[in-house]
């Protein structure tokens, strides 16, 4: 492999390296009667969140009104999310496909779709688990932050794929 080629082999990592700080955007908003009421991001999923820590002053005092009012609402934002902790896998694979850039781009391009896969079945399952424990008020939907994250994983594997075609070129 020529020097050329491995510099931009290395370059591919950038988009799975700036992926941590697009964790750091909104993953998803949570709507109640069409009013966002929390926006939780991954490093804040992955730290095990409660629905309620994640909401706005304003917002806060809101629910505190519902939760009064409503025995569904207080269970729902006192309880932890319980796929909280399945976010994990996404930040594994990114991790690897950061690494295995340097090494493999076969590697990198396996975790990147590993890592794509996993984070829209997160958000499919979140919403399902919202509906599933009837929290038929609220309304879970991809923010920002799952774009972003999205569109940064499919120039990571653009890059590794134009490393694998160069590289199978050459040979």
């Amino acid at each position: 492999m020529n020097s050329e080629l491995k510099l931009f082999q290395r370059l591919a990592s950038f988009p799975f390296l700036l992926i941590f700080f697009a964790f750091l955007f909104p993953l998803v908003n949570v709507s109640c009667s069409e009013k966002v009421v929390a926006e939780p991001n991954v490093y804040e999923f992955i730290s095990g969140v409660t629905p309620e820590t994640v909401l706005d002053e304003e917002t806060s005092k809101a629910v505190n009104e519902m939760k009064e009012k409503d025995p569904r609402v207080k269970a729902f934002f006192e309880q932890p999310i319980k796929t909280s902790r399945a976010i994990i896998p996404v930040a594994v694979a990114v991790a690897l496909a950061a690494a295995c850039a340097f090494i493999t781009p076969v590697g990198s391009l396996a975790m990147a779709l590993a890592a794509f896969a996993s984070l829209w079945v997160f958000i499919y399952n979140l919403s399902a688990t919202v509906v599933r424990q009837h929290y038929d008020f609220l309304t879970v939907e991809p923010a920002v932050g799952a774009y972003c994250i999205s569109f940064l994983l499919v120039i990571g594997i653009a890059m590794d794929l134009a490393v694998i075609i160069k590289n199978y070129r050459l040979n």
